[in-house]
């Protein structure tokens, strides 16, 4: 329904569905009813997403289009989903920050008290530890970014929820079914879930209970296994790589692949690419995943998700991503 997007009160982004004849990019027939018929979406955002190039902070800029345009589907009658990497980004700025500030104080002393009425003994600081590991970045990270995403998310009339992700508690049946029951309740409060792996505590690899036959490495495979348990009727898994090539990107004769149809899937010709400097996964976790996903009636595309209005394109078809389409009837 087109006019979904023009009662939609988010006057800095406008649908090229309702002004502008869609082109399709190379993606078939049943990939554009696909792309268009989503209405329950979750939308990936891998760490070059959402981090700045050096690796230490938020990139404000890149997340607040991702966040505007979410908002945008949300508020035309879209259930949407995250799945966000960037706490150990956000958390390596703060601990650095933190890190210079404390030389400071033991070089200078401590700083006043806030109750300057209440004098009280101070006691001298503990030595600094000598090195701050992505655990203890993600601990910091997470409550800063999650903040950062509910104002955003605010401005436009959102509410958010967190979900924090336990890799094993995917692995078995009924801690998996607790975790899907509240991110449904939100959903169905058209509250945005903001789901991430909880990277402040490692976790032992798990087997599980035999109902997830994939390993859960990361942001990528989570993804997917929610968007499957979720009933997405899409899965968006955005970093800073266009899709899917026949071969090495890099190399002039491999050619770009709108869309993989489960056929192209099962001729196991299909290679995989660098992966990202900012995260853990790469192309083959995504093509992974998104194998996953589309076996089990969720379809997914892989894209760009650094070019400006990049969902919106996406999902109109305008390329940016490489499509995996699914032939299973939900």
């Amino acid at each position: 329904d087109h006019t979904m997007f023009r009662r939609i009160a988010v006057p800095a982004i406008h649908s090229g569905l309702a002004t502008r004849a869609i082109s399709t990019g190379g993606i078939s027939s049943r990939g554009m009813e696909q792309l268009m018929g989503a209405r329950r979406i979750m939308v990936k955002l891998g760490s070059a997403v959402v981090t700045r190039s050096n690796g230490a902070g938020i990139a404000l800029g890149r997340t607040a289009n991702v966040v505007e345009q979410v908002s945008h589907l949300q508020g035309a009658g879209r259930e949407m989903l995250m799945v966000s990497s960037g706490a150990v980004a956000a958390g390596r700025q703060i601990m650095h920050n933190q890190r210079a500030l404390m030389r400071q104080f033991q070089i200078e002393g401590p700083p006043s008290l806030p109750i300057p009425s209440r004098p009280i003994p101070t006691m001298p600081y503990l030595p600094l530890p000598e090195q701050i590991s992505s655990h203890d970045c993600a601990a910091v990270g997470q409550a800063s970014l999650v903040a950062l995403y509910d104002a955003m998310f605010k401005a436009y009339g959102m509410g958010t929820g967190q979900i924090l992700i336990s890799v094993p508690d995917l692995m078995y049946t009924g801690p998996r079914k607790a975790t899907c029951k509240t991110i449904e309740q939100l959903v169905r409060m058209r509250i945005v879930p903001i789901i991430n792996e909880n990277d402040a505590i490692y976790f032992e690899p798990a087997e599980g209970d035999g109902s997830i036959p994939m390993p859960i490495s990361d942001n990528d495979a989570i993804a997917a296994v929610l968007a499957v348990e979720m009933k997405c009727d899409l899965l968006l898994l955005l970093s800073n790589v266009k899709g899917v090539f026949t071969g090495d990107p890099a190399l002039p004769e491999s050619k770009f692949l709108p869309e993989i149809t489960p056929e192209m899937l099962k001729s196991g010709e299909i290679q995989f690419g660098a992966k990202s400097g900012m995260g853990r996964g790469g192309m083959e976790s995504k093509v992974k995943a998104a194998m996953y996903a589309t076996e089990r009636g969720c379809p997914v595309v892989i894209g760009n998700g650094l070019e400006w209005r990049s969902i919106l394109n996406i999902i109109e078809g305008h390329g940016l991503g490489t499509l995996f389409t699914s032939d299973v009837k939900k």
